[in-house]
């Protein structure tokens, strides 16, 4: 297997094995779903939309460096862009991501079983869950699994999803020598209320089927 010839320390192996069962978990479930019959369509349109706009949003650009960013490979030991080739890591990242917004929807539904029942409604605390979730997930991404390649010295592309760019980068948090910047959090800041909205309009548009 190639990852054994990559020279992964204990730390790398431990990210890429995060990072390609997140990637995996979705698609697993999905297929798990479908073939039990269970897989609702409104659930399955939001995902596919969910992994267009993290891919085209954010997770292309910032992977390649298009606008004044460095390549995910200048971002990372060699080991890892071994282990996760840059041709792919947009990929697994973006599928990763389409789980997290599922796991949002999931949430609403374990802890508001009740307003779930009208999920087509707009309500502030659904909306709120999506925004805790997703900001405390990205923390602990930027904080632990990623600090080494969207933290420190790394110069992070422009996106779509990330309007400010490397330009205006100011920190939010502190984590000794790891920080917590405003550009790797707006992706999910503003994806927040896109996600949840896309949600929405699926259910409406197919009447929770």
């Amino acid at each position: 297997m190639w990852l054994f010839e990559c020279g992964l320390d204990t730390v790398e192996w431990r990210r890429t094995v995060i990072v390609y069962l997140s990637s995996m978990a979705p698609i697993i479930l999905s297929l798990y779903l479908l073939y039990k019959n269970k897989m609702k369509r409104w659930i399955s349109l939001t995902l596919v939309s969910s992994f267009l706009i993290a891919a085209l949003g954010w997770e292309i650009w910032v992977n390649f460096g298009l606008v004044d960013g460095d390549p995910v490979n200048f971002r990372r030991s060699d080991a890892m862009t071994c282990a996760i080739p840059m041709e792919i890591n947009w990929l697994v990242n973006s599928l990763a991501d389409t789980g997290i917004v599922w796991f949002a929807i999931i949430l609403v539904y374990w802890i508001l079983p009740e307003r779930a029942l009208t999920y087509e409604k707009f309500q502030l605390m659904s909306l709120f869950i999506f925004f805790t979730w997703f900001m405390s997930q990205n923390f602990l991404v930027e904080a632990v699994i990623y600090h080494n390649q969207v933290g420190g010295d790394a110069v992070i592309s422009w996106a779509p999803l990330m309007p400010f760019g490397p330009y205006f980068n100011p920190t939010l948090l502190n984590f000794g020598e790891r920080d917590i910047t405003l550009q790797s959090q707006s992706a999910w800041i503003i994806g927040t209320i896109v996600f949840y909205l896309i949600s929405i309009y699926f259910y409406k548009k197919t009447n929770g089927k």
